[in-house]
């Protein structure tokens, strides 16, 4: 029988025997990937900007966010949630343990003109105090929200609501993934990462969730130089480092690219979850 228990443990067994396991516990070595290419992440949300409004917006009308809450952005990166959610509520912590992330929000906001709406907070959700501060508690595609406990702190966090969102299926990024292949020799897996965990120990919780999907594609153009540099980074944080792997990723991108320049193709479907904290179903006796 499907319960609470069977959930949180399916969650904790696809995160422990997921290909990319060996990654999550190196915490300071994401922290670095984070920081070293911050500024890339920012301009990649601006070109992306239109799909993260179409969600705030959904949001909007869902009666989740409104012009007076005090939101938390737990694992906000660059601003990809913040910005669009402080251009709609009354002010936003962004949370995040990567300093330059934090430093790009900053600089992000006042190209935006919402500095005064954002308030970055360089801290990890871990040892974020259990106290209800927020109206509304906000976490997008972030590790920080991994298992039961880290699930339901949300909840210990929000005075009202809290909403959060995590790939439906496949995380497609076609050049990583070929990239992945070859070098790992299988296909990389994201179901550690999947909503259905989470939605499920909720319902079973007699949270009342609800759940709304979005789907989207979108290209970013990035140099051969850059994309060298940034899977070298990445597939360092798997134990895949030195000059054979820095060889054989050079070679590949270099044949993908045209006039210096590489096709990164993203093609993902979301799914955004919110549910209210004082809210539960009611068990009939």
């Amino acid at each position: 029988m499907c319960t609470t228990k069977f959930w949180t443990e399916a969650w904790q067994e696809v995160r422990n025997t997921s290909n990319q396991a060996p990654s999550y516990g190196n915490k300071q070595g994401w922290q670095q990937f984070w920081n070293s290419f911050a500024e890339q992440y920012a301009l990649r949300n601006r070109q992306s900007r239109s799909i993260y409004n179409a969600v705030v917006e959904g949001l909007v009308a869902d009666g989740v966010i409104s012009p007076f809450s005090m939101v938390l952005d737990i694992g906000c990166g660059a601003g990809t949630y913040t910005l669009p959610l402080a251009s709609k509520v009354r002010q936003v912590t962004g949370l995040d343990t990567a300093g330059q992330m934090l430093a790009m929000l900053k600089s992000e906001a006042i190209h935006e003109g919402l500095t005064c709406r954002i308030e970055p907070l360089q801290a990890d959700w871990l040892d974020f105090p259990a106290e209800p501060a927020y109206d509304v508690v906000f976490a997008a595609n972030t590790t920080a929200i991994n298992d039961y406990d880290s699930l339901m702190k949300m909840n210990a966090v929000s005075r009202g609501v809290c909403c959060l969102i995590g790939f439906a299926g496949t995380y497609h990024i076609k050049v990583r993934a070929l990239l992945w292949e070859q070098l790992m020799g299988e296909p990389p897996e994201h179901m550690a990462f999947d909503i259905q965990y989470p939605f499920n120990i909720l319902y079973h919780e007699r949270f009342l969730p609800n759940l709304k999907f979005y789907s989207y594609r979108e290209r970013y153009r990035e140099t051969l130089a850059y994309m060298i540099e940034y899977y070298t980074s990445y597939f360092a944080l798997f134990g895949l480092e030195g000059p054979e792997t820095t060889a054989k990723i050079t070679e590949f991108l270099a044949n993908r690219a045209v006039e210096d320049y590489c096709t990164e193709l993203i093609n993902t479907t979301i799914g955004v979850l919110w549910w209210r904290t004082d809210r539960k179903a009611t068990i009939l006796e």
